[in-house]
């Protein structure tokens, strides 16, 4: 190798500390009593949607009746709340889609870093 630096530049390191701020607050409310889901999500994911709500009771395996019930309690309303509890999400699907997103934007900035490194030379 080139005698580069070893260390990672600032926006690639902000890039990767956020990505793994977003897999732990995702961590997290996986973790979380299902009792205590409604609670924590909305004081952990600020702004969070139904749709991540979704994703987080698909992963924590939580059944399409309790979903519907979880997503009333989240606010939204009944009829909304069971097509929302029915949208046929895996979790396989979602760990799948969560992972290609992280992995793309890691590669992208990635790229950009060497870019700007051959920039340089």
């Amino acid at each position: 190798p080139g005698g580069g630096s070893t260390i990672a530049p600032a926006m690639y390191t902000k890039l990767v500390s956020k990505q793994f701020g977003k897999i732990e607050t995702l961590l997290k409310l996986v973790g979380t009593p299902t009792d205590m889901l409604i609670e924590n999500f909305k004081m952990q994911w600020v702004g969070g949607t139904t749709a991540d709500l979704t994703t987080v009771m698909t992963l924590k395996q939580i059944k399409r009746p309790e979903q519907v019930a979880l997503l009333e309690k989240f606010g939204l309303d009944p009829a909304k709340a069971l097509k929302g509890a029915t949208m046929g999400i895996s979790s396989t699907n979602l760990m799948t889609e969560r992972v290609q997103a992280v992995t793309s934007d890691l590669n992208n900035m990635r790229q950009k870093v060497d870019d700007f490194r051959k920039s340089f030379r």
